[in-house]
């Protein structure tokens, strides 16, 4: 099918396309795969082409990134640093070094042995929704499970889940296209108040190393090479944000694609075995992140794609939601198959920045999704209509009330 839509026309900020970009992406994927939009630059839309670009080492995410122009002009000292050390905005040889440190403290023996603490964080925040008639979805469930898990992982208390959430926010707010300045200000505050949070978990940790990714970060070593205290505090801000942010969507908006799924959401009660496939499924159907994350890419050298040449200083956007829903890559990209097998998605990224959290963000959503079907068995939206947060880059859902039945 041809879409009617004319790539001049399309313009990401209009709520309509917010709201459902779909019809959009295919008119850029059939019309214009290599497409230039004057705020915010190339854009891609084709799974192939931005396979290969993920990676391609012909493209860095350092130089010249707009968030270091912007944060150098506007951001407080606390933003400035997460745009200069965080593993989004730098590339190798120093993104390896950093990389390679922080994947030894976040590596397949924490994440397995978070899943009793996400098992036990799950079961407590639906029990006290059992004998509710309707919940918010996104605030009652969404929300605080992905928080809670992130407290455990930083060993800090349950109570400052509120303050974790509130700083992920108001950070994340800042990361749209184009770069939303309004939200600047209070973007700064957070991250001026979990840097001094991090300072202080820091200084405490190191006095009295324990069995927590603090702790494991601070004592990551490769060839004497340690993270900086400008690195650590970056890495835990990114895993603030990474780590809630995205597996919020994942959880609101896969629970929201069951819900209007029933069938397919019958099909996951019913059967354990196919819950891997099917969150790799809902990750590939309604991605948390529909623009790769880092603030673009920049070609290196003039690279010719489709006819147009990408000049060295001019940004690329991948459109990671549309790359997801192409028909070249996947038969009936726009049916939902929780068995579906193939190609896999790029939800997480690939290459070098691939996302280093993909693993607990997986296990968080095997474990939550279903638990939530299992303890709700008649859960129904109240208004099927989905409530999106107005954004480009984050595809979110602000709310879904929802009924126990």
């Amino acid at each position: 099918m041809t879409s009617s839509l004319d790539p001049a026309q399309w313009d990401p900020t209009d709520p309509s396309f917010r709201a459902d970009p779909y019809p959009w992406y295919a008119a850029l994927r059939e019309h214009s795969p290599v497409h230039r939009h004057d705020d915010v630059g190339y854009v891609l839309s084709r799974f192939d082409d931005i396979d290969w670009l993920l990676r391609s080492d012909a493209f860095a995410v350092a130089t010249p990134s707009p968030w270091r122009e912007v944060l150098a002009e506007h951001a407080s000292a606390a933003m400035s640093r997460l745009g200069e050390h965080s593993l989004l905005f730098i590339d190798p040889p120093n993104h390896s070094r950093v990389r390679s440190l922080v994947a030894r403290a976040f590596g397949p023996r924490h994440i397995a042995a978070m899943r009793p603490e996400i098992e036990q964080i799950c079961t407590s925040v639906l029990d006290g929704l059992a004998e509710r008639d309707e919940f918010d979805l996104v605030a009652e469930i969404a929300e605080p499970i992905p928080i809670l898990t992130i407290a455990r992982l930083l060993g800090v208390p349950d109570v400052d889940w509120s303050a974790l959430h509130a700083w992920s926010v108001a950070i994340t707010a800042v990361d749209e296209l184009p770069i939303d300045f309004l939200a600047l200000p209070a973007a700064n505050e957070a991250a001026t108040e979990f840097a001094d949070y991090c300072d202080a978990l820091i200084e405490e940790r190191r006095r009295h190393l324990g069995d927590d990714l603090v702790s494991a970060l601070i004592e990551a070593e490769e060839d004497g090479e340690r993270l900086s205290h400008d690195e650590l505090i970056s890495m835990l801000m990114l895993l603030l944000i990474a780590g809630h942010d995205t597996t919020k969507s994942l959880i609101s908006s896969g629970l929201w694609v069951l819900l209007a799924h029933p069938d397919e959401a019958a099909r996951l009660r019913e059967d354990e075995g196919i819950v891997g496939s099917a969150i790799d499924e809902l990750l590939r159907f309604e991605s948390p992140l529909h623009v790769a994350s880092g603030g673009g890419r920049w070609p290196n050298e003039p690279i010719e794609l489709h006819g147009v040449t990408l000049e060295p200083g001019t940004p690329v956007r991948l459109l990671l939601g549309s790359a997801n829903h192409d028909p070249a890559a996947y038969d009936r990209p726009d049916h939902l198959d929780l068995a579906r097998s193939g190609r896999p998605h790029l939800a997480f990224g690939r290459g070098l920045h691939h996302c280093l959290g993909a693993p607990l963000g997986r296990l968080e959503g095997q474990i939550v999704i279903p638990a939530v079907l299992r303890a709700f068995p008649d859960l129904a939206m109240v208004d099927p209509v989905p409530r999106w947060r107005h954004s480009f880059v984050v595809r979110q859902l602000s709310g879904l009330a929802v009924r126990t039945g």
